[in-house]
């Protein structure tokens, strides 16, 4: 007797196993390539919010003014004070923020409140001037102006950005070598020259000139 044309039971149980297991490859590969493409995504978006940041603030810490401001205890002290996590500066209010002209005290700190999330936070705060020309500005209350930085409610932020780690370094225009790098810039006389902030350890640090020393200093940043 002839053999109709077809499959056999067998051939039919072993094409159908075939093709559930390669369906099966195929849509974990698709389910892979979605996994990877969105940590690409999200790494590409936690790169341009770090590439905006560190611009808004290149240009920020350049227009660093070296006023000195009357303390309550009548000590004239330099408006730029920083330390390896914190600094509180003077300089114009960007553009965008307001129309006035007057500079404005900036406050720069790693927020640790959540450990787990630490937030970089940018927090502002108008500099208090003379009613007349004639008169002398009132005295800054500096422990006063710290304190009210550092209330996470009292003053709301600028801005904020989850960041792993945050570092500050600064440079004097006397020590033109690398390693003289110092951790603290607390009672000075003058704006360092430069200023290095290192925002994430497996990216470069950002190295900024003050506006003194912009063109003094070419080849460091």
């Amino acid at each position: 007797m002839k053999r109709q044309p077809g499959f056999t039971l067998l051939e039919l149980v072993v094409s159908l196993t075939l093709l559930t297991l390669l369906s099966g490859l195929m849509f974990g590969g698709f389910r892979l390539a979605g996994k990877a493409w969105e940590t690409v995504g999200e790494r590409n978006a936690d790169n341009s919010e770090q590439i905006q940041l560190q611009r808004f603030l290149r240009n920020l810490l350049e227009q660093a003014e070296p006023l000195h401001v009357q303390t309550a205890r009548q000590i004239p002290l330099l408006s730029f004070q920083g330390t390896e996590h914190s600094l509180i500066f003077l300089a114009p209010q960007p553009r965008g923020l307001g129309n006035s002209a007057e500079p404005v005290w900036f406050y720069l700190a790693l927020d640790n409140a959540d450990p787990e999330h630490p937030v970089l936070s940018l927090k502002s705060q108008p500099l208090v001037v003379e009613t007349e020309p004639q008169e002398q500005a009132p005295p800054v209350d500096w422990y006063q102006l710290l304190d009210d930085f550092r209330q996470p409610d009292l003053i709301p932020p600028l801005l904020e950005l989850e960041i792993a780690s945050f570092s500050l370094h600064y440079l004097s225009a006397d020590e033109q070598n690398m390693s003289a790098w110092q951790p603290e810039w607390l009672d000075q006389d003058q704006l360092p020259a430069l200023i290095r902030l290192q925002l994430d350890p497996d990216s470069p640090p950002l190295v900024v000139a003050s506006r003194q020393y912009r063109y003094e200093i070419k080849d460091e940043y």
